[in-house]
């Protein structure tokens, strides 16, 4: 009995021990397992269980922490063969976007699972895991097949397979599963098969990947498409990301009718002759990602056809602000039909790009017309560097230097050859724009215009924050030679000042042979007037362009000035015209000391000056004339001269009026007072010598036949004096006509009571004389009455006393020296 009291008492408290156990299992089985889970590096936040009638564990709840994640448990029912689990719930936080401090962060470890042996086989009939990366939470199913492999489906299907230091996952994604949790674009496909393995620190997977992607702009398809094999790593701990895409081919594509978006004909057909539609995209080094940093080594974009290249090294930025921070560098190595070479390397930092590029092109394009039938641009080159403030905002080209040539230009009928020109532009952040250029050309031809050895230096400025563009111009234009058909110029130069608004106000100052004027005008849409100011200059300046037009003229001394205004579209002008102590040689004429002061009009094609007085000092043509003046007139185009007075040989002449370009004119010429010895002392070795004074009219024809003089009349004014000495001709008559020597004698000394004479000239210059001389031979007492005919070419006597003239010589010898010294 003892015994069996003694059973049944121990019986009792070892129930009774059970049974309060059993009462506080709860956190009994906490106080046990969070030790041990703690090993695992896993947390018990809660647990309630209980045995059903068959002895089977039934936990109703079990909540977890592993490593930052969060798993729920429910409906659990546990015994030896297996562990059902009916609901679960996996939260996986975002630790890429928990803002804590670095030791408040969770660190993970490497696996260490302890994995019994033999144990019940788990299957979970629901599994919701909820992540930031979902738009919605997936749902699965697990069950284990064997020990520590289990297969997934539902929302996703995978195999897993966990060992001690390891989890190994095949998973099979494609379009369809993707799409009930993440929004992709409709026309998207793809699919994948990876290999996912985490060893507590590192997430390493390997994928094959066939993906795709149609983007349709109206009738435009624009494709990407991408296959091949993946691998990536992920360590938790650095969040560091590499990811291996170089075995993946991926291509971007264009069909024709993309083209279509660009509605100019000319534009479209180039563009399609120059861009491939169908490009390679490459990913040769490992992308990363650490700390919210994207690294890129190397990209490439190749043409399917044709060796152009885009290439992206050393791309880095951060995924918190991508633009702000975004650094790379860009090459572009480029050709195609019409573009020989254009090559780009650029530097992005962050929002600002420097650039060095390289353009080389046969010809423009054929819309590039510059607003001209047949223009044609020929070897053109392009070379220089670029530099591009806030890109993304709001784009700012700071700077720019660039060197373009062009072999040849045939542009509205003018052509140019071997055109250089060097560019340097700045534009700060205050929308202040410089540009510099220089340029040259070795010859530039236009109709009949050649131009040879152009240099130009431009400098524009301007300030584009104001509504209305102003811009400042300042340049210098040079030209070795400038030609038309009727002159050329040499050592052409302009210096221009211009401001640019509504209208162009600009000044030009013009250099062309030494010779100097000053331009200004004022361009608009409805007016543009003008204004020339001729500084006051010697007027031999002009030789070179005299010497054009009349080769035997040379211009010895003189100043000219003038201001002319008028309006270019109006063909309108006024202005005058100044010229003093002008000196001038024509062939072996001289004249000195002419003055002018010239106001005239221009309107409508023809030139108008008013009477104005004109002075001409000295005229040496053999005879002297002095103290020249008149009245100059020009008349629609027509220059004439009027009232022309002047002193020759003593006396005075008139001319009523000469008109120079007209053809067919009669001046008349009166003349009075005439020194008769100067007159026949024009013959220095005539032996003759003749005194009193003449008077007389000359009507002078002037044609395209020449000059001729018509029914002449001579007469003396008072008494004269003739004496004939030692004249040879004279003594050879006489001696040949011995019956007229006793009249011709009374000749040799003869007091002149009456001279007359009738006077014609010809064209060729010989002058014939009908002379009626009447007088008194004082010697001999008899009284004469003597009439004779005289030949002579006066051009041939003027032309011999003009070279011995001997002030004329020596002007014609100093400006002949200087021309010398000059060439």
């Amino acid at each position: 009995m003892s015994f069996k009291r003694v059973s049944v008492g121990l019986l009792g408290i070892v129930l009774s021990m059970l049974l309060l156990a059993y009462l506080f299992r709860l956190p009994l089985t906490s106080w046990y397992l969070t030790p041990m889970l703690s090993k695992n590096g896993a947390e018990l936040h809660c647990i309630d269980w209980s045995l059903t009638s068959q002895l089977d564990l039934n936990i109703e709840k079990l909540c977890l922490t592993y490593q930052g994640q969060q798993i729920e448990l429910a409906g659990i029912l546990a015994n030896k063969q297996q562990v059902r689990v009916s609901r679960a719930n996996l939260i996986v936080s975002d630790l890429a976007n928990k803002q804590q401090p670095e030791s408040a962060q969770t660190e993970f470890k490497k696996l260490a699972l302890v994995l019994p042996e033999q144990r019940p086989l788990i299957s979970i009939e629901q599994l919701d895991v909820v992540s930031p990366f979902t738009d919605s939470p997936v749902r699965l199913a697990i069950q284990e097949k064997r020990l520590n492999h289990f297969t997934i489906s539902r929302d996703l299907n995978a195999d897993v397979e966990i060992s001690n230091y390891e989890i190994k996952a095949d998973l099979t994604l494609d379009e369809q599963v993707a799409r009930r949790f993440i929004t992709l674009p409709a026309s998207s496909h793809f699919g994948t098969q990876s290999q996912v393995k985490f060893d507590g620190i590192t997430v390493a997977i390997e994928s094959t990947i066939n993906a795709s992607y149609q983007h349709a702009l109206a009738q435009c398809d624009l494709g990407f498409t991408t296959e091949g094999q993946l691998s990536a790593k992920y360590q938790l701990n650095q969040q560091h990301l590499s990811a291996d895409l170089s075995a993946i081919q991926n291509q971007l594509s264009a069909n024709q009718a993309c083209l279509s978006i660009i509605k100019d004909q000319q534009h479209q057909s180039f563009i399609e002759a120059q861009l491939p539609l169908t490009w390679q995209l490459e990913i040769e080094k490992p992308v990363s990602v650490e700390a919210e940093q994207l690294s890129v080594p190397i990209v490439k974009l190749l043409a399917a056809e044709g060796q152009s290249e885009v290439t992206v090294i050393n791309t880095t930025l951060s995924l918190q602000d991508p633009l702000a921070s975004l650094n790379s560098q860009v090459s572009i190595d480029f050709n195609s039909k019409d573009i020989d070479e254009l090559k780009l390397n650029a530097h992005l930092h962050e929002s600002d790009v420097s650039a060095d590029f390289q353009l080389s092109l046969d010809s423009l394009p054929a819309f590039l017309d510059f607003q001209a039938d047949g223009a044609l641009v020929e070897g053109i080159g392009a070379k220089g560097k670029l530099n591009i403030d806030e890109l993304f905002s709001s784009p700012i080209a700071a700077r720019l230097n660039a060197n373009v040539s062009v072999k040849n230009a045939l542009i509205s009928a003018a052509q140019i050859a071997d055109f250089t020109s060097t560019i340097e532009a700045e534009h700060n952040a205050e929308q202040h724009l410089i540009v510099k250029a220089n340029s040259k050309v070795k010859s530039l031809n236009y109709n009949d215009i050649n131009a040879a050895k152009i240099s130009n230096e431009l400098t524009l400025s301007t300030d584009l924050s104001v509504g209305e563009l102003f811009a400042d111009i300042d340049a210098k234009t040079t030209a070795a030679k400038l030609s038309t058909p009727e002159f050329t110029l040499n050592k052409l130069s302009v210096v221009t000042n211009a401001l640019q608004s509504r209208a162009l106000q600009a000044t030009h100052h013009v250099f062309a042979d030494g010779f100097e004027a000053l331009v200004s005008h004022h361009m608009s849409k409805v007016a543009h007037p003008f204004e020339l100011v001729i500084p006051e200059q010697a007027v031999s300046k002009l030789n070179p362009i005299i010497a054009q037009f009349e080769p035997l003229a040379t211009i010895t001394d003189g100043v000219v000035s003038g201001i002319i205004k008028g309006d270019v579209n109006l063909q309108q002008a006024e202005g005058s015209v100044h010229i003093n102590k002008l000196s001038a040689l024509y062939n072996d004429y001289l004249a000195n000391d002419f003055a002018v002061d010239l106001d005239g009009t221009f309107n409508s094609g023809k030139l108008n000056i008013a009477a104005t007085k004109f002075t001409l000092n000295e005229l040496r043509a053999g005879a002297v004339v002095k103290n020249m003046q008149g009245q100059l007139q020009v008349t629609a185009n027509q220059p004439c001269a009027a009232d022309l007075t002047g002193q020759v040989m003593g006396g005075k002449f008139v001319v009523n009026k000469y008109c120079p370009l007209s053809d067919n004119q009669t001046a008349t010429v009166k003349f009075e007072n005439i020194d008769a010895s100067k007159l026949v002392t024009l013959d220095a070795e005539s032996g003759i010598s003749l005194s009193g004074r003449l008077a007389g009219t000359l009507p002078v024809v002037i044609s395209k036949q020449g000059i001729e003089v018509k029914q002449g009349q001579l007469v003396n004014q008072g008494d004269g004096k003739l004496l004939i000495t030692n004249n040879a001709g004279f003594e050879a008559v006489k001696a040949q006509q011995q019956e007229l020597s006793t009249t011709l004698s009374l000749l040799e000394n003869l007091d002149i009571k009456k001279l007359r004479s009738s006077v014609n000239l010809k064209p060729d210059g010989w002058l014939h004389l009908g002379v009626n001389l009447e007088g008194y031979n004082e010697a001999q007492q008899q009284a004469v009455n003597f009439n004779y005919n005289h030949e002579e070419n006066v051009f041939t006597l003027l032309r011999a006393l003009r070279l011995s003239d001997e002030i004329t010589q020596k002007v014609e010898k100093e400006y002949a020296k200087k021309g010398s010294n000059d060439g």
